[in-house]
């Protein structure tokens, strides 16, 4: 079993985009969704876990062949943290929980494993979030890192990962990890966010392209 676990996010109902669900638009000619989990299953020492829910089928066939495992969130209309609770229940155990949203057009394995690299350099117990300084405010970002203890806790109802449950539930927990790639704060819910990256194709690298890093061989 690895040490790393990670939770993809794939169970939500996409109301933003309108009719096509978000996570099946193509980017290259790949599903977003697929996208995602390839960059996610390059991760070194790690299992993906996918939370399926809204179309699970479509998901499911666009993620086919892929090295992860699968599980259903029948709770998906109630919210993100159905799905992260759904998640953390079915994956196996590890030292560390990194929280994935789908809808990530432009995260790269090695936003990832920079911001895993942050998270192991973080006192002990701490949930490692990205943020950057943004149009004048601090922007929190995607995705986040739980120890083994932090998300115990999530299941047992203590920690809210939302944006006012954790800063201010919690402030103590928060490890910020500080940095300026576009990876971490570019989602794409809506059909103008679509358009800005299809317009912006060329930074989209394929997954795993990206290979500055120590853990890459």
């Amino acid at each position: 079993m690895a040490d790393r676990q990670v939770i993809l996010l794939a169970a939500g109902e996409s109301r933003r985009m309108g009719v096509p669900n978000k996570l099946l638009l193509e980017i290259g000619g790949v599903p977003l969704v697929r996208r995602t989990a390839e960059a996610l299953a390059a991760i070194p020492d790690a299992d993906v876990t996918v939370v399926l829910g809204h179309e699970a089928d479509e998901i499911g066939a666009a993620l086919t062949g892929m090295p992860a495992g699968f599980t259903m969130n029948d709770d998906h209309a109630t919210g993100q943290m159905s799905s992260v609770h759904a998640g953390l229940a079915a994956a196996g155990e590890g030292s560390c929980f990194l929280i994935v949203p789908a809808d990530m057009p432009r995260l790269t394995t090695l936003d990832c494993l920079l911001l895993l690299d942050a998270h192991d350099e973080a006192p002990e117990g701490r949930v490692t979030v990205p943020y950057r300084a943004h149009a004048g405010a601090r922007q929190r970002g995607n995705p986040v890192i739980l120890p083994a203890s932090a998300a115990q806790s999530v299941l047992d109802g203590g920690i809210n990962l939302g944006c006012r449950g954790l800063l201010d539930r919690e402030p103590d927990l928060l490890h910020a990890f500080e940095t300026d790639r576009d990876g971490f704060f570019v989602d794409m819910d809506t059909p103008d966010a679509y358009a800005d990256v299809l317009a912006d194709a060329a930074r989209y690298l394929p997954a795993g392209s990206e290979r500055r890093h120590p853990e890459w061989n």
